[in-house]
């Protein structure tokens, strides 16, 4: 029998920017986490999530980037204006209370010259795959981008990845450059409040981790 899905999260203040935000949310296993802003105090929390994640996992979401993170990548994952550059992250507080482990990271970047739509991912820590971690930083990482005018979350692919280029196509996305330079193609999907579509948007999100490993590349 499968896990019960997320409880649904309370009616509390979508995330604008505060950084004393705060939530906390249930996963499936009734494992609590506390969603919060990411901040420049994440640096080495930061490098010592990326560190842990598998060849794979780090492969997939940075292509292959850096073994080791530099101090320019920490600083431009961390050092975000909260606006057009939004991360949050989803913590896990120790059995004493004293620290805290981050187990996932989602962030959005607004477009230059479209400030409706945003380029977007969530990572997730290897042993927390499959409990719902992403689905909760999803979930607030949209209200998020509401708040803040967005409409419309943007992969830009490879565009010899043909099998990601069906999920997006399935997912409902739709071609918005033909070329967009370096062999890639964009795909927007506009973002709403119906639950249903958040398959869809993880397929989008999924397509996305190229976008942003580009976006470090450079």
């Amino acid at each position: 029998m499968s896990a019960a899905p997320p409880s649904p999260p309370p009616a509390q203040p979508a995330f604008a920017g505060d950084p004393a935000w705060r939530v906390t949310r249930e996963l499936r296993d009734g494992t609590r986490v506390v969603v919060r802003p990411v901040t420049p105090d994440d640096r080495e929390e930061l490098r010592r999530g990326f560190l842990a994640l598998s060849p794979e996992s780090r492969y997939f979401r940075f292509l292959g980037v850096a073994a080791i993170p530099s101090d320019e990548l920490l600083s431009y994952l961390t050092s975000v204006d909260q606006r057009d550059h939004v991360a949050i992250g989803a913590t896990l507080e120790s059995p004493d209370l004293k620290s805290e482990r981050g187990v996932g990271v989602a962030r959005f970047v607004r477009l230059e010259g479209s400030a409706h739509t945003a380029e977007a991912a969530i990572t997730v820590a290897d042993d927390m795959h499959r409990r719902g971690v992403a689905t909760v930083l999803l979930r607030e990482l949209l209200r998020a981008a509401k708040v803040r005018g967005i409409r419309a979350l943007r992969a830009e692919v490879l565009a010899d990845n043909d099998t990601m280029r069906a999920i997006l196509e399935r997912a409902g996305a739709v071609k918005v450059l033909a070329e967009c330079g370096e062999g890639t193609i964009a795909y927007d999907l506009a973002i709403g409040d119906d639950r249903e579509k958040e398959p869809s948007l993880f397929d989008v999100l999924r397509g996305a981790a190229e976008t942003m490993a580009l976006r470090f590349r450079r």
